[in-house]
């Protein structure tokens, strides 16, 4: 494993819990960060779509919101180790949850991972709360989304996140949300175009916790990276780990395949699962399967622990072995379906 900060903020599994905000809506598919960072096992995501021109107006985002959020400053707190607000509408949000967001880094380490703008042209945004005081960046005056072609510049090449992946080699993003750092905050990467240049990842710790700012908007302006970059996932994951202060893998090719080992073992379990409750929906028994059924589950967290630990590569190995049982049981699932 490559750098990160020390002591990193997990739940007591060791996995990171992970609240967001804002446009996080299935429609997005692969384009949106809560899609590609569920995939990790490590990470655990609770959604909560909030931003009312994607789900039928402010009704359905204060549902949600009422439904969701914590009902306490303490159950925040222990619920979660990361906020990830990707566009969210500051008009959704009870002055008490916005103070409540603010402090839980200040004072209680959460993280907090900002995606997208923080003031727009389409939504009521972010300035003038304690939200946008412990922001690294501020808006820039006049300007809001600027679409363009911005290709990333690294400004911090001893930044673990910037030696992490190639980033200078993405495609170029198709927008940004026009930011300034602030004093005190760390300059990671610029967004540059032909004939303008912006903050792209600005970070600072502030009280007990981190804020990391990526100014580029979901889903048009990281469409280029989703499609056409295939180290996407890892992007967002990473800044994941980087905001509560996990250790970045040193291998991004093998981490790529350890998650979609992951996948495709999740894909089997549940296609596997139907095929077996079809069967015993129609008076069928197929208990010894059930059982073999039951082992791949118990590898699977086997794998999972693996990687908990940081070990990728045992993990890789443990997923990699269960591939010809799972073969042979899905044969035998189909026999007795």
């Amino acid at each position: 494993m490559a750098g990160g900060c020390a002591g990193a903020r997990t739940g007591p599994e060791g996995r990171i819990r992970a609240v967001l905000l804002g446009d996080v809506i299935e429609q997005y598919g692969s384009y949106n960060s809560f899609t590609v960072i569920g995939y990790d096992p490590s990470i655990r995501t609770t959604l909560i779509p909030s931003r009312p021109d994607y789900i039928g107006g402010y009704e359905n985002a204060y549902r949600n919101m009422r439904q969701y959020m914590p009902r306490t400053y303490d159950q925040l707190i222990q619920s979660y180790d990361l906020i990830i607000s990707s566009d969210a509408d500051r008009l959704v949000f009870t002055s008490m949850w916005i103070g409540w967001l603010s402090r839980s880094v200040e004072e209680d380490g959460l993280g907090l991972l900002w995606l997208g703008s923080i003031m727009s042209e389409v939504f009521v945004g972010w300035e003038g709360t304690s939200i946008a005081e412990i922001l690294p960046a501020e808006q820039a005056p006049g300007q809001y989304t600027r679409d363009a072609a911005f290709h990333l510049r690294i400004q911090d090449h001893d930044e673990p996140l910037m030696q992490s992946l190639p980033w200078e080699k993405t495609p170029a993003l198709a927008n940004v949300n026009a930011q300034v750092p602030k004093e005190a905050s760390l300059l990671w990467a610029t967004a540059e175009g032909i004939m303008e240049r912006h903050p792209l990842l600005t970070y600072w710790e502030i009280g007990q916790g981190d804020v990391l700012c990526f100014s580029s908007k979901f889903p048009v302006g990281v469409l280029p990276w989703a499609r056409d970059w295939p180290l996407f996932p890892q992007a967002m994951i990473y800044m994941t780990y980087r905001t509560v202060g996990r250790a970045l893998p040193s291998d991004p090719y093998l981490f790529e395949r350890v998650i979609n080992s992951f996948i495709e073992f999740n894909t089997f379990n549940s296609v596997l699962d139907s095929i077996l409750e079809w069967v015993e929906r129609f008076g069928g028994n197929p208990r010894k399967i059930r059982e073999q059924f039951d082992a791949l589950v118990k590898i699977q967290t086997m794998g999972e622990n693996a990687f908990l630990d940081g070990d990728i590569e045992g993990a890789m190995e443990i997923l990699t072995g269960a591939r010809e049982g799972q073969r042979a049981l899905m044969d035998d699932a189909m026999k007795a379906k």
